[in-house]
């Protein structure tokens, strides 16, 4: 029978039948070819070609069958390196993956005749570590690259430095630990501190724990202060202190701090806990007193009279800290804050109206970013790159989240914006560093960005 032309109509469907793998039994190793059936098998083996294939076998049928056997091994082993390397595999699906070629070498075509021969030949020769289970045999390829394996000896050499290192570090430190007990002993400062166990009887009732909130703990100490019949500076209320003078016949009574006599009898040294209180009081109002300087300066800014501000700055500018001073830079851009790239100059275009956030800051007026992504489902970011600060401009963010002040009144400081506005580019914020309730209020939006 004729074989059909190319292109026709029953080549078609020849090579359609033909595509992917077919029965093992019926493929011819010598001839390279794959039958579909039984009729066909037998047709090819009484094929003149065949015959000659066959004659070709029997004057080196040792060399051709060493060959098969060294192919197939060699495909087998490289499929087991390059898809698994030193995994543990099973046998079984190394050789499932190796056969997905059509044109593999088959197994009936080597000197093993099935794979369990072949994996344990792999184990005899130490081209693998063989181990047979429950499952199945199961190989593992045995690294002999040399460039790998002196990757491998540097690995492990590291490591071991590495731990000689830490054990000599930690050999150091006990020294030192024993010589400044030592000397401390000598000092007679030493403190000798020994673990010991809990013990407790048969009588012994249930540990108890109590936690007092703030307000139960400062009414006992109030308490134990009237008990002693001490007072200081607005601890209690003065008809407390009489009543418990009263009770005790007067022996209690209100206490004054202690000064010492000296030249002038108008200066007085007072204790420890006075000056204590007085301190908290004397920085409670400095807070008040920066809050309503701040106030007052921000509702004269809007007073169109040139005059009166003058006359206001010129009565206020003794008083006003240095914190809260109108301080402006050139340099504004500072670490940890979200920026936005304005320039198409950067980078050809590629970021241009991208956000980014500001890693590091180099010689003032560049600043080196990492690009965020362009969308929550994107993962477009990552890029760092060094841009300057006139191709940048800040981000404002919602209401309630902290913003870093980069210039004017504040630089430097962290705050929350409580309220904007986007016709007049302002907005009033809200202090968090040492200064909480202090608002700076018409702050642009140029002098602030979002921190992050």
């Amino acid at each position: 029978m004729p074989k059909a032309e190319k292109g026709t109509p029953k080549d078609i469907a020849n090579r359609m039948k033909s595509k992917g793998l077919q029965k093992l039994k019926f493929y011819c190793q010598m001839c390279s070819k794959q039958c579909r059936d039984e009729n066909g098998f037998k047709c090819h083996l009484t094929s003149e070609s065949h015959m000659r294939s066959m004659k070709l076998f029997c004057s080196n049928s040792s060399g051709m069958l060493d060959s098969f056997s060294a192919e197939f091994e060699t495909t087998y082993l490289d499929t087991l390196y390059r898809r698994h390397r030193t995994k543990k595999c099973n046998a079984n699906n190394i050789y499932q993956e190796m056969i997905q070629d059509k044109h593999h070498m088959h197994m009936n075509a080597t000197k093993w005749t099935t794979l369990s021969d072949f994996v344990q030949y792999l184990g005899k020769n130490g081209k693998c570590v063989v181990e047979e289970t429950e499952r199945g045999w199961y190989v593992t390829f045995i690294e002999r690259d040399p460039e790998i394996l002196a990757q491998q000896e540097n690995y492990k050499r590291r490591v071991e430095s590495e731990k000689v290192e830490e054990n000599k570090f930690q050999k150091r430190m006990e020294i030192q630990r024993m010589e400044a007990a030592k000397l401390m002993d000598r000092a007679g400062v030493g403190i000798k501190v020994e673990a010991t166990k809990l013990d407790r009887g048969d009588t012994d009732g249930p540990i108890a724990l109590s936690l007092l909130s703030a307000k139960d703990s400062s009414k006992k100490k109030n308490a134990k202060k009237k008990r002693l019949g001490i007072t200081f500076g607005g601890d209690s209320d003065e008809s407390d202190t009489e009543e418990e003078a009263a009770r005790n016949g007067g022996k209690g009574q209100k206490m004054e701090p202690y000064s010492y006599p000296t030249s002038n009898s108008n200066s007085k040294i007072q204790t420890p806990a006075a000056s204590m209180i007085n301190g908290n009081d004397t920085q409670s109002r400095k807070r008040k007193s920066d809050k309503m300087l701040l106030e007052e300066k921000d509702s004269t800014a809007d007073d169109g009279d040139s005059t009166n501000i003058q006359n206001v700055k010129a009565s206020t500018s003794s008083r006003v800290p240095d914190r809260f001073e109108d301080v402006r830079k050139k340099n504004w851009i500072r670490r940890d804050i979200l920026v936005r790239i304005i320039s198409k100059k950067v980078s050809k275009g590629k970021y241009y109206k991208r956000k980014a956030i500001v890693n590091k800051v180099h010689q003032k007026y560049i600043a080196e970013v990492e690009i965020l992504d362009s969308g929550p489902d994107e993962n477009d970011g990552g890029d760092i790159l060094e841009v300057d600060q006139d191709y940048l401009e800040t981000v404002v963010p919602k209401i309630g989240k902290k913003v870093m002040i980069l210039n004017g009144r504040g630089r430097g400081m962290l705050a929350t914006l409580i309220s904007s506005n986007s016709d007049k580019y302002r907005g009033n914020l809200e202090l968090l560093d040492d200064d909480d309730g202090v608002i700076l209020k018409k702050v642009d939006f140029d002098d602030i960005s979002k921190a992050v």
